[in-house]
Formats: structure tokens, sequence, C-alpha cells
């Protein structure tokens, strides 16, 4: 865990500091988890093994952009849904993963971090039925793919108006990408990045009124 990582939980946490050292412990845990099954799942890439603090850090950056009830598409070895989860317990979250070894991982360490607030579904987020999930919903996608792609699968989602779509993406990124007709960016907000080089902005896209 990098020190901008506890230093955004300590903030997240205030002075709260036995409840910010029991959410730390289980950050640790998760980082142990996702390094020792990437040993033998491929779960992650060996330069994401090596820098997987800073994939924490970054999945803890949009912490307060959030609402409520948070649905994480692709989730892949957990980023950002489940820091967010061990850090937001009063806040139900959504992992959508479709590859089986990637949602055997996140059922595995859910269960074992006894992270209550968490619901995992092994499909494909287009076939996922719209009326099983809250209707003020943020559907939040990290390393997915385009913009353009993004929405179309998330499309039965965003045809609610109280639904929003959370991008993290840079500057950079969104310079050079399409948004298909009829949605809209409602918001840009920077999020914490070392990066000096690299504008990280979290993007809201919703259905446009």
């Amino acid at each position: 865990i990098t020190p901008a990582a506890i230093s955004l939980l300590m903030i997240h946490l205030k002075k709260e500091r036995k409840l910010a050292g029991q959410r730390l412990d289980k950050l640790k845990n998760y980082e142990q988890l996702v390094v020792s099954w990437s040993k033998t799942h491929n779960l992650i890439s060996k330069s994401q093994i090596s820098n997987i603090g800073a994939h924490i850090e970054d999945s803890l950056s949009i912490s307060g952009m959030l609402r409520n009830s948070i649905m994480d598409v692709g989730s892949g070895g957990g980023f950002p849904g489940i820091p967010l989860a061990i850090t937001n317990p009063e806040k139900n979250f959504f992992l959508v993963e479709s590859n089986a070894k990637k949602f055997s991982f996140l059922l595995n360490t859910t269960n074992k971090l006894e992270l209550h607030n968490v619901k995992i579904y092994n499909k494909r987020v287009e076939v996922l039925e719209v009326g099983e999930f809250p209707e003020d919903l943020d559907v939040v996608a990290r390393a997915l793919g385009s913009t353009e792609d993004i929405v179309q699968l998330t499309k039965a989602f965003l045809d609610n108006k109280n639904t929003k779509l959370k991008l993290m993406k840079t500057e950079e990124q969104m310079l050079n990408e399409n948004l298909p007709k009829g949605y809209v960016v409602t918001k840009k907000e920077s999020i914490y990045s070392k990066e000096k080089d690299k504008s990280r902005i979290l993007v809201t896209i919703q259905t446009e009124s």
C-alpha cells in the first residue's frame, strides 16, 4: 500500500483512526490475495503486480465522487470495486466480471475479507436485468475500452436518467473519444494521480435530456 493510498484513506475517515486501521489491514490483505492469485491464474500482468499499490491508490481516488450504489464493470482483479468497498462499507457494490477465473478470485476475496456490501456477477453487463439494480446507480469503468464501446455496453442502464456512467480517463484520452448520439458528458472531475504527465479525470456521462 502506497503512502498516498494511506493518506486518501485517512482523509476519507478523518479522525476515525480505529476504523482506518481495520480497513487498512483489509487493503493489505487484498493486495496479498491479488499477488498470490496472479502467480497461478494470470489475474493481472507482471507490471501491474509490481505497481499494485498505485492501482489501489488510483481506485481510492474516486471514493468521494460516487453515490451509494456502484457497479464496477469489467472488475477483473477488483479495481476499483474492492478497494472502494473496503473503505465504504455503508455503500453497495456490484462487481461484474464475465471471465470465470477472475470471477472466482472476486468471490473468494470478498468472502475472505467479509465484504458484505458486495455482490458479484459472472456475466457480461449487457445481459444483466436492469430491474434488479437500484435506479440511482453509478456505473464505473476503469480500464474497459473506448467510451463509445462502454456506452453501448451499458445502454440499458443509461436509459434510466438517474443512472450515471463514470469513466476513469485522462484528458488526453477524452480528446480522441467519440460519444454516441443521445449521450452527454455532464461532469469532469480531477482525480489524484502521481503521474504528473497525465491529467486523470472522472468523466460522468448520462442520457441527453
